[in-house]
């Protein structure tokens, strides 16, 4: 079994392609979150798994959803038998985590003020997505259509309490983490090719690899080459 949690504004249908190439027999769970805290997200998961008969699953989770799969596997990790973060950080710290919560409390308020429309164009256009060009007009136009799914309120409820900024932060719990890991980030996003690396360091049966050709979301940018080391991870249990 794997299950896989998406990246914010996404949904489980996010990871179709990569099920799809990595696809080796394991049943695939591609849930969609509603969760607004971690501690809810936790909840959904482990609902999510005792409706389904799951006592243990692979887990992977991409930005948001890498930050709830590194907490998950903090907090439960006799329940995992590997996990893979993808483009993911453990909370953000200091001045940091300030600044951010305040740039993720006044987006919150924009999206309900100006909608969905709004937020996708905007989202969209945010650097840190840029790498995703490389797929071409009819990913995009897919990523487009997947994003417009969403309702306003939820997305502005998401910022507000499982944002980068709400998120408190809990590196000092990694070292809990006891199932092989794998920890991937794009050689074009450096910012979180120095988080991987960071987690790398605090998480003790980890390995970190460097994606080349890929920025932020490594899985969507170069779904093959994450397939190749989402494959041999998962071998390892």
């Amino acid at each position: 079994m794997v299950t896989c949690l998406h990246g914010f504004s996404q949904h489980g249908g996010s990871w179709a392609e990569l099920a799809a190439l990595a696809g080796d027999g394991r049943r695939w769970l591609t849930p969609d979150l509603s969760a607004t805290t971690l501690e809810e997200a936790l909840g959904e998961v482990l609902e999510l798994w005792d409706r389904e008969g799951v006592s243990r699953s692979h887990l992977v989770g991409y930005s948001q959803g890498g930050r709830v799969a590194l907490y998950f596997a903090c907090t439960r990790p006799e329940q995992l038998l590997t996990l893979t973060a993808i483009g993911a950080h453990a909370g953000l710290e200091g001045p940091a985590r300030a600044a951010r919560l305040q740039e993720d409390l006044e987006l919150a308020d924009r999206i309900q003020r100006e909608g969905v429309d709004w937020f996708t164009g905007y989202w969209a256009a945010r650097p840190l997505f840029q790498g995703l060009s490389r797929r071409g007009p009819a990913f995009l136009e897919r990523l487009d259509a997947d994003r417009r799914r969403n309702d306003a309120g939820s997305l502005a409820a998401g910022l507000r309490g499982l944002g980068a900024g709400a998120t408190p932060p809990f590196w000092e719990r990694l070292n809990a983490i006891s199932v092989p890991t794998l920890l991937l980030a794009g050689a074009e996003d450096e910012r979180y090719v120095a988080y991987a690396r960071r987690l790398g360091r605090a998480i003790p049966r980890s390995r970190v690899e460097i994606v080349a050709g890929a920025g932020h979301a490594v899985h969507l940018e170069q779904p093959e080459a994450t397939a190749r080391l989402l494959v041999h991870h998962l071998s390892r249990r």
